[in-house]
């Protein structure tokens, strides 16, 4: 049995580092405003695999984020409690470092 490689071509990935992700948390919780995004949607609709960990650092940081548990639907129908985070600006110089 021959086994196909999995390596995909450097052009074809995209930029996962952590700084890019933060980057990416703190436009899509600008644009929601008081809603917030839940874990799933950060996930789902902005391709962040732990948003957990990335909001962690965003509040290390000095961006103010707080968490509001909720009930949210995936894409396959199924619900799930997860957090919804929401942003509160930051405090001082706040960094996605």
């Amino acid at each position: 049995m021959k086994i196909e490689s999995t390596k995909t071509p450097q052009t074809q990935i995209n930029n996962h580092s952590s700084r890019k992700q933060c980057s990416k948390i703190v436009q899509a919780l600008e644009r929601a405003g008081s809603a917030g995004m839940s874990t799933i949607e950060l996930r789902e609709e902005i391709d962040i695999l732990h948003p957990a960990g990335r909001v962690q650092e965003l509040r290390e940081s000095g961006y103010r984020i707080d968490t509001v548990w909720t009930v949210t639907t995936n894409a396959q129908g199924h619900n799930h409690r997860c957090a919804r985070y929401v942003l509160h600006g930051k405090r001082g110089r706040a960094t996605c470092d």
